[in-house]
C-alpha cells in the first residue's frame, strides 16, 4: 500500500487521484458481506473468557466497519476517521490480549466496574460509593496505584498502558500504523485545528475533489486491512476455520495500478 502517495504524506498536486477509490469502496462492501456470510465461529470458544472477548470484540469491530460502509459514498472523510480510530484502538487491544490471553482477558472484563465506578461519581452519594468500593476492591486493586507524590490514582485503561506502549509490544504493523492511523485519526476525534481547517486549505488545491477522494479511499483501505487482521487472529486462535474467501477479497483491492496516461 502506497502510504507516501496518499494526501496525507507527499502529495504531489498534479490532479489524479493516487487510491483507486471506485474500486476499494466497491471491495469494501463485498468484504463486509464476505465476511457475513463465510466467518463461522466455533461455538466453544464462547465457554472460555478469552473466547468471549474475542467474539465480542470482533463484533464490535464489525459494526464499525458497517458504519464505515455508510459514509464513504459521500466522502465523509472526517467522520470516517473518528470511527476507524474507534475501530483500531478496539482491534489492538483484541491483538495485545492475545499475546497473554488468560490475565488480559480478565483484566479486560474488570475494568468495565472502573468505568461503571466513574459513571456513578457523577450521580451517587458517597456513601453509596464507599459501599461499591468494598463490594469491589478486589476487582478493583489491579488499577489503583500511588503516584511518586503518594497520591491515588486510577489507570486509564484496563492494560495500564499506553496506546502507543501496546503497539509498540506489538510491533509490526501495529506500531508503524500506530504512526499513520492512531496520530491522524487522533486530530479528527480530537477536533484538531488542523481537522477543523482541514476544508479551509482544501478549498485552495488545485484539485480539491481529488483530496478529498484519496482521503476517503485510504480510509475505507485501512478499516479492510484492521479487520482483515482480526480475522487472522480468530483463525489462529482456532475461534474460526478459515480465511481463505475474505483474503481473496482484500488482496484483490488495489488490483494493477491505475493508469496514468
Amino acid at each position: 500500500m502506497p502510504f507516501e502517495s496518499t494526501r496525507f504524506i507527499g502529495w504531489a498536486d498534479d490532479g489524479r487521484p493516487r487510491l483507486p477509490y471506485d474500486r476499494i469502496v466497491e471491495q469494501h462492501a463485498v468484504l463486509r458481506d464476505t465476511i457475513a456470510t463465510t466467518l463461522a465461529g466455533d461455538p466453544s470458544a464462547h465457554q472460555n473468557l478469552w473466547g468471549f472477548v474475542a467474539f465480542q470484540s470482533f463484533a464490535y469491530v464489525f459494526n464499525v466497519y458497517k458504519a464505515i460502509g455508510l459514509l464513504l459514498p459521500d466522502h465523509y472523510h472526517e467522520s470516517g476517521a473518528v470511527v476507524l480510530r474507534q475501530m483500531w484502538e478496539v482491534s489492538l487491544s483484541l491483538h495485545w490480549i492475545e499475546r497473554y490471553p488468560e490475565p488480559r482477558a480478565q483484566d479486560f472484563c474488570n475494568f468495565t466496574v472502573m468505568e461503571m465506578r466513574k459513571a456513578a461519581e457523577k450521580t451517587e452519594a458517597r456513601s453509596s460509593l464507599r459501599d461499591f468500593d468494598e463490594a469491589t476492591k478486589r476487582f478493583q486493586s489491579k488499577f489503583r496505584f500511588q503516584d511518586r507524590h503518594r497520591r491515588d490514582r486510577t489507570h486509564d485503561n484496563f492494560s495500564t498502558a499506553t496506546v502507543r506502549a501496546r503497539a509498540d509490544e506489538l510491533g509490526e504493523p501495529w506500531n508503524r500504523d500506530y504512526q499513520l492511523i492512531y496520530h491522524l485519526s487522533s486530530m479528527h476525534a480530537h477536533g484538531a485545528p488542523g481537522a477543523v481547517l482541514h476544508q479551509h486549505f482544501v478549498q485552495h488545491s488545485r484539485s480539491p475533489e481529488t483530496r478529498e477522494i484519496d482521503s476517503t479511499a485510504l480510509i475505507a483501505y485501512l478499516s479492510m486491512k484492521t479487520i482483515v487482521d482480526d480475522v487472522h487472529l480468530l483463525v489462529r486462535q482456532g475461534f474460526a476455520a478459515d480465511s481463505e474467501k475474505i483474503d481473496a477479497v482484500f488482496e484483490s483491492v488495489l488490483g494493477p495500478p491505475p493508469s496514468r496516461s
